[in-house]
């Protein structure tokens, strides 16, 4: 069936007769036009809007923020705002302070101005808040305009939080064409990292019998196709691919919304991408915007597993190296290269149980007797050589080693990326074969 963003604002989700479920949705309108900045009051005014607080960086202030700001004095309409100092907010308890303690009490909307960290900094107020949120979109560098979380760092780990979705969003193809070439690249390896995640989401389904929603994968597919088509020209200045690329962006969030997981965005790359993250925020390693990690690290994990669909399970040696794992030994390695976080994934353990080992048996019996099928699904994903000659040929870096992993960091990386959630990714099913990790 055909999903599109105008059928899903209209009809406030779909009903789909493949999984059953009505997904909802609660976006009601995206503005994307040229200009379309200068229509916040509008769209204020339609919902009873009277005291907005703005939330933006001084880039993003500068980007769209004044254009807005402007609009609203034009309009009679009196805002509040906190326009944070830093050109580049980290997305962690700080920032979410700073944006709470500058927040008027009587504040009748949010309206986050920017990218990532200021819209799921923008998303956590105003569901503490109960108020609408509005959001001004900066730059297409990301899928997160319409899903309902805030991707966060919280003691360390790297978390998703359950927010809110926008109820307007609006894209400015002016302003997102204007924007940097880096954040441009960002919003489609953010999609590109979509290869995995979807074909990872059928794997679970296959060894794990997941929630898996067919409607679903292919409103992820079409805004991924979207996005693929569209940055060359997004790269040579056109606004309307860059709406195009923004509106494929919107439809990610609201995939995820829609299977109420993070499932159909979310897979083994953004793992990597976390963990970068992490020891970045614990040891001041260096860490790239979030499109950006997860796209080359797609290609990372594509390679993996071309690798891996020619093997065959060898059911002794699995057994074998399940029996050898030594959990106190892993709990002690994650410590040492993750930093603080360790603490959170090492307590998820004693929830999940992934490294049981009666629980490895019985995953190992359907993945044997599952393997023609599972490699089916991986035949699915891109050619890594194919996909690596698109990203050269657009500047995109092509792999982990591309934004400066060496050897011993990537290593770290597909250690201790399974451990952040509990999500059947490469490296569980490498784990369940007895498999190296890395090649």
């Amino acid at each position: 069936m055909s999903v599109t963003l105008s059928s899903l604002i209209r009809d406030g989700g779909f009903f789909c007769p493949h999984c059953g479920k009505f997904h909802d949705i609660t976006l009601k309108n995206v503005i994307n036009e040229r200009g379309a900045v200068r229509r916040l009051p509008q769209v204020l005014a339609a919902r009873g809007i009277s005291r907005p607080y703005l939330l933006a960086d001084v880039n993003t202030w500068r980007a769209a923020g004044e254009s807005a700001a402007s609009a609203l004095r034009d309009a009679g309409i009196t805002y509040s705002c906190h326009i944070y100092s830093e050109n580049h907010p980290l997305p962690h308890e700080h920032t979410v302070g700073g944006a709470l303690m500058h927040c008027p009490p009587d504040a009748d909307a949010i309206v986050g101005i920017g990218g990532g960290v200021i819209g799921d900094t923008a998303k956590i107020l105003a569901s503490a808040a109960k108020v609408p949120y509005i959001y001004v979109a900066t730059a297409p560098s990301m899928d997160g305009y319409a899903s309902p979380t805030s991707a966060m760092e919280m003691d360390g780990l790297k978390v998703s939080l359950n927010t809110v979705s926008p109820e307007t969003i609006l894209l400015d193809t002016d302003v997102l064409t204007a924007a940097p070439r880096w954040m441009i690249l960002s919003g489609y390896g953010d999609m590109a990292a979509k290869y995995v995640s979807l074909v990872e989401w059928r794997l679970a389904k296959i060894i794990l019998d997941e929630f898996y929603c067919p409607a679903v994968a292919d409103m992820m597919r079409s805004a991924l196709d979207a996005a693929s088509e569209n940055i060359e020209a997004v790269l040579a200045g056109d606004p309307d691919a860059a709406g195009v690329l923004a509106k494929g962006l919107i439809m990610a969030g609201l995939a995820m919304r829609c299977a109420g997981v993070s499932r159909p965005a979310s897979g083994m790359e953004h793992y990597l991408s976390h963990i970068r993250d992490m020891r970045s925020l614990a040891f001041g390693t260096p860490a790239e915007l979030h499109g950006i990690q997860c796209g080359a690290a797609a290609l990372d994990v594509i390679r993996a597993y071309e690798h891996l669909k020619t093997t065959r399970p060898d059911r002794t040696k699995a057994l074998a190296a399940a029996e050898a794992f030594d959990w106190d030994a892993h709990a002690a390695y994650l410590r040492e290269n993750v930093g603080p976080g360790a603490e959170a994934m090492i307590a998820l353990e004693a929830v999940e149980h992934k490294y049981d080992k009666s629980a490895h048996a019985l995953r190992l019996e359907r993945i044997i007797g599952k393997w023609d099928e599972l490699c089916a699904e991986m035949n699915t994903l891109p050619d890594s050589g194919e996909l690596c000659a698109f990203m050269k040929k657009i500047g995109f870096p092509a792999g982990l080693a591309e934004i400066g992993v060496g050897e011993e960091e990537r290593q770290i990386l597909f250690r201790c990326g399974a451990d952040i959630r509990d999500k059947y990714v490469l490296t569980r099913l490498l784990r369940d074969l007895g498999l190296p990790l890395t090649e």
